[in-house]
């Protein structure tokens, strides 16, 4: 188990080193707040904020980011040549 927290905190310190997961961050941040903001505006009427819009526009700004996370894991382990290893690998 403690490989394991070896190896996640080298692959989140070499993504935290460059720029891109910044950048990532805040166009998550920011379009879910902006989503947010549009589709729970009925906070005023009913006087009770929720977080559940949040959540269910969250989902969908993930659905949009996690595949360009992993596109650029994929592409260090092709060019590092251990891709073999990962896709034989059940």
């Amino acid at each position: 188990m403690k490989k394991i927290w070896i190896i996640t905190k080298r692959e989140l310190q070499a993504y935290f080193d460059s720029l891109m997961a910044y950048i990532l961050l805040i166009l998550f941040l920011g379009f879910s707040g902006f989503f947010t903001w549009i589709y729970g505006s009925d906070i005023f009427f009913i006087k009770q904020a929720s977080l559940g819009v949040f959540f269910n526009m969250a989902y969908w700004t993930l659905f949009f980011f996690i595949p360009s996370l992993t596109m650029r894991l994929l592409s260090e382990e092709n060019k590092s040549g251990t891709i073999e290893l990962l896709l034989t690998r059940p």
